[in-house]
């Protein structure tokens, strides 16, 4: 980085001055520059202020008289009056910026320092900006000649339309004909009049300026009561204006930088109260951790006599993976590795999706659903509803098997989610419903979850209860219905490791008390010198020539505790997404289970993502499952009946895998829709079950989905 010492620019200066009289024409210009890349490498880019516009009034001596071309005088006018934006000093970097476009009207901001604050100072004074000034007041001037008490008949023109712009209530117009006032002659009414104006615009900080400098001319001019009303007003607004206090981490992270407004502010200003103008402001800080990026954002609107402390509480920053382990499929994971951030501090999500089911026993199931949530990110909550509809056709070897007929019914499932972040803890409630014909459900459920440094560690905690209520289709539920309570318990831990990845692990146990036995299920019985004959895949006839006469129903233990561990992995490539998960479950019925899930997005474009879908589970058999039970008279001619049994193959041991994929289009401002097909399919092999050893299933689903801002 090069350096320009004060002493080596007084000898440049001593130099060139010696020499001006041999040099004309813009001789100096390359020198000029060299001095102004210097500058800005060294004391702008290190915020020293003060030290740059220093050597910046002494580069002015280089460019006296004809030295310099018009265009690098515009330059360093420029340069000045940046330094003076920055140290906040808005009405000489008006002067400054003024003089810099009299020179060169092309005149512009280096790219670098064009901050927010900066950039609106500089726009203010540009040619176009003169020109409706000139247009407003001093257009308009014909050559009146003073009152008493001024020398400039224009200025008094200009101040006068200033007045008129006031009492209209057009602000912005009385500040530029107040300073066009003043530009023409500096008194003690122009500033006070501009004064009024930046207040009632809500420039504070600057109105305060002007009433001081009206107090501090009045007296000159024996403008007593002036001077007093100026004070006033100074002090008034001056204890009237907002504060605001940043306190910073305790540990600065590396790269720790502020902004107010898109103005960089200088560390040491943390921790001590800044007056800011009442409106809206955005306090942006940003650092990093490792790889992993740290940002914190928040807008504040402000009125007069705020004092507001705010925490700069920095969390990662990544879109991407902020939500890629709450997705519960890979088009959710898609959304958010597709998404922008929001420029809203709203957004309504609409998604729909039609999803079907076939297999080779016979079931096929028609899913519609539509959901919707709203989520208002600067307030920390969410609300959400849905509503799915399961049609369900059935005739599979069970039913064949018991000579029934093909049936058909409908489930309807409404739900409600809300959620609300106080600070750190995020705390969400949930209720749903589900309603077929013999069959009632309804659930309850409450969350939280606790963010630990700076929202890289989040636990939560949830809890759910539901009550279940198994009856009989077309029977009274006085005459038939069994009651199951099922409590469920969710610990989580996520964790964010690196600016790409993300793991969470997660335990749930459930302790279910009821009678789940399906009412409808009869469970075929052999005498114990045949049920050892029976093979896996008997068939239906060999089943029932095989048979006693006795059809019990299903009957299963009235109480079960689910327990399962499941760890998950989600990690971003450059133009790619991993996730994996692996669960662990075993439960009071001696079934053991282990599933395994994997999903590879890959993107093809920025709107189209494609990914494959690979999942294995194996389970062992409860510990009552039995491939044909048996059963023996007893002397008084009854048959002893096994205590627990059932026909349910998903409670005996199997193996399955699904093969599958998916494709997904973003479109749209910002991709703010998305239309997304997956299809799965699925090998079931049942090592232990009558009829039937093995199925294939066939899923699909087309979803669709809009994002409103």
């Amino acid at each position: 980085m090069r350096r320009l010492s004060l002493a080596t620019l007084l000898a440049a200066a001593s130099l060139l001055l010696a020499t001006r009289d041999a040099r004309a024409g813009g001789a100096s210009d390359e020198e000029v520059r060299q001095l102004l890349d210097a500058i800005h490498e060294s004391e702008y880019r290190n915020e020293k202020w003060k030290d740059g516009l220093e050597k910046l009034e002494l580069a002015k001596v280089l460019c006296e008289g004809n030295l310099c071309s018009k265009r690098v005088k515009a330059q360093l006018q420029v340069a000045v009056g940046t330094m003076l934006a920055r140290l906040g000093n808005t009405r000489e970097a008006t002067a400054a910026f003024t003089a810099a476009l009299r020179d060169d009207p092309s005149a512009e901001l280096r790219k670098d320092t064009a901050t927010a604050e900066v950039t609106r100072i500089f726009e203010q004074v540009k040619p176009g900006r003169a020109a409706a000034a000139v247009k407003g007041c001093r257009g308009s001037y014909q050559g009146q000649p003073p009152p008493k008490g001024w020398t400039n008949g224009e200025a008094y023109h200009c101040h006068q339309s200033a007045q008129r712009a006031d009492q209209a209530g057009k602000y912005r117009a009385c500040i530029e004909d107040a300073r066009a006032s003043l530009e023409l002659e500096d008194t003690a009414f122009g500033h006070a009049m501009l004064a009024r104006c930046l207040e009632a615009d809500n420039n504070w900080t600057d109105a305060v300026e002007e009433w001081e400098e009206a107090a501090r001319q009045a007296p000159k001019v024996r403008q007593i009561g002036l001077a007093q009303q100026a004070q006033y007003r100074s002090d008034l607004l001056r204890r009237r204006i907002p504060v605001v206090t940043l306190l910073p981490p305790k540990t600065l992270p590396d790269g720790f930088a502020v902004e107010i407004d898109g103005a960089p502010l200088p560390i040491d200003a943390l921790g001590s109260e800044m007056p800011l103008n009442p409106g809206e402001h955005t306090i942006l800080a940003t650092a990093t951790r490792g790889n992993l990026p740290l940002r914190f954002s928040r807008k504040v609107r402000l009125e007069g006599g705020n004092n507001l402390p705010i925490e700069l509480e920095l969390t990662p920053y990544s879109p991407e993976i902020k939500c890629l382990l709450e997705a519960q499929n890979a088009e959710a994971i898609a959304r958010c590795l597709n998404r922008g951030e929001s420029t809203s501090s709203v957004t309504v999500r609409v998604r729909s999706e039609f999803s079907g089911y076939h297999d080779s026993m016979n079931v096929d199931v028609l899913s519609p659903s539509v959901s919707t949530s709203v989520e208002h990110v600067t307030g920390g909550w969410g609300i959400g509803a849905s509503m799915l509809v399961d049609m369900v056709t059935a005739a599979s070897v069970d039913i064949v098997a018991t000579a029934s007929p093909r049936w058909r019914e409908v489930r309807y499932v409404p739900a409600l989610s809300g959620h609300k972040r106080f600070g750190d803890v995020d705390v969400g409630l949930s209720g749903a419903m589900s309603r077929e014909p013999d069959y009632l459900s309804a659930n309850v459920g409450a969350r939280a979850s606790f963010d630990f440094l700076q929202k890289t560690v989040t636990p939560t905690v949830a809890y759910d209860f539901s009550h279940d209520v198994n009856a009989k289709a077309e029977t009274p539920w006085e005459v038939f219905a069994k009651h199951i309570n099922r409590h469920a318990l969710t610990l989580d831990l996520g964790l964010v490791l690196t600016r790409a990845t993300f793991a969470s692990l997660t335990s749930t146990m459930v302790f279910e008390d009821g009678d789940t036995s399906k009412p409808y299920r009869h469970i075929p019985l052999f005498d114990p010198s045949v049920s050892q004959l029976i093979r896996p895949g008997e068939t239906i006839d060999s089943v029932n020539l095989f048979r006693l006469p006795e059809r019990p129903l299903e009957q299963l233990p009235v109480s079960r505790q689910r327990f399962a561990l499941a760890g998950q992995v989600a990690h971003r490539f450059s133009a790619s997404t991993l996730r994996a998960s692996q669960r662990l479950y075993i439960d009071t019925w001696g079934l053991k289970a282990t599933t395994t899930d994997m999903r590879y997005l890959i993107d093809l474009t920025k709107d189209v993502r494609i990914w494959p879908h690979a999942r294995f589970h194996a389970q062992s058999g409860a510990n009552f499952y039995e491939l044909a039970y048996s059963a023996s008279a007893n002397p008084d001619g009854s048959t002893s009946l096994p205590v627990y049994r059932t026909g349910d193959r998903e409670l005996g041991p199997l193996l399955a895998g699904t093969l599958g994929g998916g494709v997904r289009y973003d479109f749209g401002a910002r991709r703010s829709y998305g239309l997304a097909f997956n299809g799965d399919v699925v090998y079931t092999r049942f090592s232990r079950t009558l009829f039937a050893l093995d199925r294939w299933g066939y899923f699909g689903a087309l979803n669709f989905e809009a994002v409103l801002d």
